[in-house]
């Protein structure tokens, strides 16, 4: 069996990806293929001969996409931003994946910054039946009030549905038959509506009908509870352990780390990250809070807009 798997990143992210990539082909089953596709706006030649020079198997093919910009120039919301530090167009590249590749009909899609510990073809095996994503719980959103208000409120959805876009399995076929990109260029360039987390924001509005919630030992964060197995460690937010030390799970991460060409720039990278840095992380945090108070409230969300056009938000 192939099994088709996506990765979205700029050249920022790409140290990080390489150790994703070690620890998914450390753990991947002998008795599949694996075609993995990273996307970007333009990631550089150095970075693509680092990432290509860890596939040593011959059950791995690594290709690299770079998105058109006439696709770029479709996205006119720029204003919501990843982790409200910097805007990338990566966050939105995942939603476009079943009409890039048609010849898929399923595919697992990963963030760079996830450490796989399990055999990725057990997720991929997850079935979805007639559901567009599969995607776990994300306990952030959950665990706090106001951001379990802003989930029920202005995205309209329960908080413990509310997912993570980190990992999922996704159902291309079914994406195609429903227009899906097209669906989401409509909304976005609509109405910019203002998000805490851009892509998944939108994937919990426009999916949340046909969701199925995967088990989160395959997407382990710092708010999951900790005696739930681990088959994959996604470091989201800003609990980096290339920015930190002592970050739950550090260890899985710089294990693979060592096996990559980036290990003394991201242990670099670590020394280097300063008081000035988390600091801004603090405060960038303490708007992500202060967004999800204010949307909570706000006339142009996701949920005022399904109340008004519901073909236009819910799939």
């Amino acid at each position: 069996m192939t099994i088709p798997i996506f990765y979205a990143v700029d050249n920022h992210y790409a140290p990080y990806l390489a150790v994703s990539l070690k620890s998914l082909m450390a753990n991947a089953s002998p008795d599949n293929t694996y075609e993995i596709v990273v996307m970007s706006e333009k990631l550089s030649e150095t970075n693509r001969i680092n990432l290509q020079s860890l596939v040593t198997d011959s059950r791995f093919h690594l290709t690299f996409k770079q998105i058109n910009p006439d696709l770029l120039a479709e996205i006119t919301d720029t204003g919501n931003k990843l982790r409200m530090d910097y805007f990338t167009f990566t966050i939105y590249f995942r939603l476009f994946i079943a009409d890039l590749f048609p010849q898929y009909d399923k595919a697992v899609y990963l963030d760079a910054d996830t450490v796989v510990l399990d055999d990725i073809s057990a997720l991929y095996a997850t079935p979805l039946n007639d559901n567009l994503i599969a995607a776990a719980m994300d306990p952030t959103i959950a665990g706090k009030p106001v951001t379990a208000a802003y989930a029920t409120d202005a995205i309209g959805v329960a908080a413990n549905r509310y997912i993570n876009s980190g990992v999922l399995v996704m159902n291309l076929q079914a994406l195609r038959d429903m227009h899906f990109s097209q669906s989401f260029l409509n909304l976005l360039n609509a109405y910019h509506v203002t998000c805490l987390a851009p892509d998944q924001d939108y994937l919990n509005a426009m999916c949340q009908q046909r969701t199925t919630i995967l088990d989160p030992s395959w997407n382990v964060q710092m708010e999951t509870d900790p005696q739930i197995h681990q088959s994959l460690i996604h470091f989201n937010l800003f609990a980096k352990p290339w920015h930190y030390t002592n970050v739950a799970n550090e260890g899985y991460f710089w294990d693979y780390a060592k096996q990559t060409p980036y290990y003394d720039e991201m242990q670099a990278g670590l020394a280097a990250y300063n008081d000035a840095a988390k600091e801004a992380d603090r405060a960038n945090f303490d708007r992500i809070l202060k967004v999800a108070e204010t949307q909570a409230t706000a006339t142009n969300t996701f949920r005022q807009i399904r109340n008004k056009n519901r073909e236009e938000v819910v799939i």
